[in-house]
């Protein structure tokens, strides 16, 4: 196999990283424009370090503190303006990948004074870049082992300018400057980092090298994501696991570059101002179903990398980016075409990608369909209690009531054209808090009732094995065999519940939908859609009280899964699938 791998950039990775490359900065000149967001970079003990390392070997600075969230490329102009005038010889760049780009961007423009504006991206016969420093402060960007800088240009678009002389002469990487990250920022910045080693990974121009970054970062970026998900404390060892793996996946990002997840997510960025770790999440599941189809070899491995299933990926993924309830308009998707054209990620996707295809995905994510919010009813009485409810007509816990309280925030700011419900009251109840913002008239659907458990309903859960053995085992391992007492198969509520979902789908075609069902009913439609068949009902998880799931449907009724049982609105103390085992035993 033939490859080339090139990555001259110097690491000086651990504790007082930046102290000890105190002689490497003073080895690049005497003075130096230091390159850092408003706050950040001092709040998190990294400008005070720099300067020091400065101080003590003798180099003075002055100090460039305008970077926003995605550097604007006039920014980068007037900095390297100051950047000549003090007589700076070299650039240092403190922060995440807005502050290191537009560290990377100055010193090229700083070295070129004739270059202007936009003239920066395809600017030939240029003099080398002013040499640059790095400290990174977030676990994501990879910008620190990067040759390239990706800037806001004049028009609102994101861009990157690549070239030799980007490469830093050092790297300065402490992880302790993450320590003080939010949980939201590391989150999104984590999935820059997992989406930079997996479109790398997956990209057909992979080398073994890079492969072998990427299965060496992978692991800890998902497992400390997923952990996150989970709700799991974000600690100083998960920054530092997350820290370590991000420059890693940088190591994969310089050298493949990234598949279409990237170009799509600037989409996101510029129309709806989402950080771009999680625009870039919100089409990995994508890349991934993509490779899977095509019969990438290493689709297969990246999920064994990782230790997950696809459904397990698809749910966090989704579920981190938190992007279901983003609509473009068709006039908006429309537009992108030129926006869209012989992007050069494409050559990095399995079997090759276009603007056609980018158009239809964002179309088919994003675009005007039949858009269904699936809740799960709050919790009830016999939640609560222990009992298997199916038509039993429950009233709402107290804790319920707390559900329904945080769910109507949760949706209130999504605009709904309709409101359907199960008529059991948990159901209706539940659809009424949704409405509390929305004044729609709540429509019933029968087919969209609980299972009737007919001997089953209203007995403990505990009390059933013992009753009903035969049920029992096929209840949890031979779903397609189930059948309640006096009541309902499982395969006449897998039949009987999508029926009513299409029904809804059928009558408002179009339209945005809130649709309130129960645990069994719901289960059996997701399994639908997630597996098409019945016999991996066991495989489909249980939803939470009051979780949401959003299903978009073409006009020839393909469903796809945008966020899966979404229960972030829930706090630990109100959620209830981990005070109801006997769900999934």
């Amino acid at each position: 196999m033939e490859f080339q791998f090139y990555l001259p950039v110097r690491v000086v990775a651990g504790p007082q990283a930046v102290r000890r490359c105190g002689p490497r900065f003073a080895a690049l000149g005497k003075k130096c424009l230091i390159v850092t967001g408003r706050h950040a970079a001092a709040a998190c003990g990294a400008l005070g370090d720099v300067t020091e390392a400065l101080r003590e070997n003798g180099v003075s600075w002055e100090l460039f503190d305008e970077v926003g969230e995605n550097p604007l490329l006039s920014d980068c102009v007037r900095a390297a303006a100051l950047c000549r005038a003090c007589g700076a010889s070299f650039v240092v760049g403190i922060g995440g990948g807005s502050p290191m780009d537009a560290a990377k961007a100055i010193a090229l423009l700083a070295a070129n004074p004739q270059i202007t504006g936009d003239d920066l991206y395809t600017a030939a016969g240029r003099h080398p870049a002013l040499p640059i420093a790095l400290v990174g402060t977030t676990s994501g960007t990879g910008s620190e082992v990067s040759a390239a800088a990706v800037l806001t240009d004049s028009t609102g678009r994101k861009k990157s300018v690549k070239g030799d002389d980007l490469y830093a002469a050092f790297a300065a990487a402490d992880a302790k400057y993450t320590f003080t990250l939010s949980r939201a920022a590391t989150i999104s910045t984590g999935l820059d980092a997992l989406c930079h080693a997996m479109e790398g990974y997956l990209s057909p121009k992979c080398d073994p090298i890079s492969a072998g970054f990427a299965e060496l970062c992978l692991p800890d970026l998902w497992n400390n994501l997923l952990a996150l998900w989970q709700g799991e404390a974000l600690t100083e060892a998960r920054h530092r696991a997350l820290y370590g793996a991000s420059i890693q996946a940088g190591f994969v990002l310089n050298t493949v570059g990234t598949s279409f997840p990237h170009p799509l997510g600037y989409v996101l960025t510029e129309r709806f101002g989402v950080p771009h770790g999680r625009a870039c999440a919100a089409f990995a599941a994508s890349l991934l179903d993509l490779a899977l189809e095509r019969g990438e070899e290493r689709a297969e491995r990246f999920l064994q990398v990782i230790g997950a299933e696809r459904q397990l990926f698809v749910r966090v993924m989704d579920s981190l980016a938190g992007c279901g309830d983003l609509r473009l308009s068709e006039e908006e998707i429309a537009s992108l075409r030129t926006r869209l054209t012989k992007v050069k990620n494409y050559a990095n996707v399995p079997g090759g990608f276009d603007e056609d295809q980018a158009l239809a995905l964002l179309r088919r994510l994003f675009g005007t369909q039949t858009r269904i919010y699936l809740v799960r009813h709050c919790e009830s009485t016999g939640n609560s209690d222990h009992i298997f409810q199916g038509r039993v007509d429950c009233g709402v816990s107290e804790n319920g009531q707390k559900q329904l309280d945080l769910l109507s925030v949760r949706l209130r700011n999504v605009k709904l054209d309709a409101m359907v419900s199960s008529p059991l009251s948990r159901a209706v109840r539940t659809a009424e808090a949704v409405n509390r913002f929305h004044h729609l008239p709540v429509e019933t659907c029968a087919d969209l009732i609980e299972i009737d458990g007919g001997g089953y309903d209203g007995l403990h859960w505990e009390d059933l094995p013992a009753r009903f053995p035969e049920q029992n085992e096929n209840w949890y391992h031979h779903p397609a065999r189930f059948e309640a007492p006096d009541g309902e198969t499982m395969k006449q509520v897998y039949d009987r519940v999508w029926r009513g979902l299409l029904h809804v789908v059928e009558t408002h075609r179009g339209q945005t939908v809130c649709v309130v069902s129960h645990g069994c009913a719901l289960r059996n439609l997701l399994c639908r859609l997630l597996y098409g068949t019945i016999d991996r009902l066991g495989d489909t998880p249980w939803c939470e009280n009051t979780g949401v799931t959003i299903v978009d449907f073409a006009a020839d009724n393909t469903a796809r899964i945008r966020l899966l049982d979404d229960a972030s609105h829930l706090t630990p103390e109100t959620a209830s699938l981990p005070k109801q085992p006997w769900w999934g035993a």
